[in-house]
């Protein structure tokens, strides 16, 4: 790669990373997990960079969201499995009753966290996907449509519909 090649990449990768990577945590729900499927995303980018130096702006962050995209569904196809194999295991090695689980807050706190979660995760994917990208990125809804192709009204709605949800959910509504 040329130094021309590199600084093209460079910007490529500074001008995208931020909205893909909201993308792939509204997918996830899962910080980690998004940072390494936005590495691998921008990885193969750099292994294709020869066809997508010819591509405009647009082309280029269309070619990188399907990527992103194909990555999350290959990762929760994965996770299924593990988590099949993870639960099978669990029932082989349970531990017996009255097992003390810690102090009453952790619980109650981890009760909280699990029911937020929960809550998040039934969400339809697309309030979850403009959630993550508003709460986590910090996008304003113009950012996110872009990031998209939705019109930002609609992402608005959204996120209005998104909250409203998670509210009811958690019966925090006044």
């Amino acid at each position: 790669m040329t130094t021309r090649d590199e600084d093209g990449f460079t910007t490529l990768y500074e001008t995208h990373r931020a909205p893909i990577h909201a993308f792939l945590l509204g997918r996830t729900s899962d910080r980690g997990v998004a940072s390494d499927l936005l590495q691998e995303t921008f990885l193969r980018a750099w292994r294709r960079w020869n066809d997508l130096d010819g591509f405009d702006d647009d082309r280029r962050r269309a070619w990188l969201f399907t990527v992103a995209r194909n990555l999350v569904v290959d990762h929760h196809r994965s996770r299924a499995t593990r988590t099949a194999r993870d639960e099978a295991l669990a029932r082989e090695q349970r531990p017996p009753d009255g097992h003390d689980p810690g102090a009453a807050e952790q619980v109650a706190l981890a009760e909280q966290v699990d029911r937020l979660h929960e809550a998040i995760a039934g969400l339809p994917e697309e309030q979850r996907e403009v959630l993550a990208m508003s709460v986590v990125a910090g996008m304003t809804s113009g950012d996110i449509a872009s990031a998209t192709g939705v019109p930002a009204g609609t992402v608005r709605y959204r996120l209005h519909q998104a909250r409203r949800q998670l509210a009811r959910t958690l019966d925090l509504e006044a």
